[in-house]
């Protein structure tokens, strides 16, 4: 069965077009990261914080068309349920850790690490330093409210982003990419 990208969606502004929760990445950034993954592809992404499962399930695509690579996903479930909604096709080259991030093991070998945790001041700090990876995607760096964490966190780590994916007439939270 083909899965097309336009049947992943995501998050969106308006209700009739929304086929993932609040808290979910918007289809624009999904499909930005897919692309990403296509195009690098990676061996081993680590994904710290996933809720529902859109940004699994858009990561999971792009790995089984790559044939190769797999996701580590991991979400402290403490904090809503993690993952109920991604589909099984998706669930053959992913890896589900329900643990605190800052207290499991740390994978080596990160080839892209996707960051959208819990966005509280410093938790995006803390775990940039703990994931070493080749490239890091930080969701929610342009968003209006803990966009200010994300932001200054990033950069203290990181420096300026390689790219910032922002589509404000689709999205509010926007990705920043940096390639290490």
């Amino acid at each position: 069965m083909e899965i097309k990208k336009e049947n992943i969606g995501g998050y969106h502004s308006n209700p009739d077009k929304r086929n993932w929760p609040t808290g979910s990445i918007w289809e624009s950034e999904g499909n930005r990261i897919y692309e990403l993954v296509k195009k690098e592809k990676p061996n081993l992404v680590v994904e710290i914080g996933a809720f529902h499962g859109c940004s699994t399930t858009w990561i999971a695509k792009a790995l089984l068309e790559n044939k190769k690579g797999k996701l580590i996903s991991i979400d402290n479930s403490t904090f809503g349920v993690a993952w109920d909604l991604v589909p099984e096709w998706a669930k053959s080259v992913v890896e589900f850790w329900d643990k605190d991030c800052f207290v499991c093991d740390v994978p080596t070998n990160i080839d892209i690490l996707f960051e959208d945790g819990s966005h509280a001041p410093n938790f995006t700090k803390k775990a940039l330093q703990r994931y070493p990876a080749k490239i890091v995607v930080c969701h929610d760096y342009m968003h209006f409210d803990v966009g200010r964490y994300v932001g200054s966190d990033f950069r203290e780590v990181l420096g300026s982003p390689d790219e910032v994916h922002f589509e404000g007439y689709d999205t509010d939270c926007g990705l920043a990419i940096k390639y290490l």
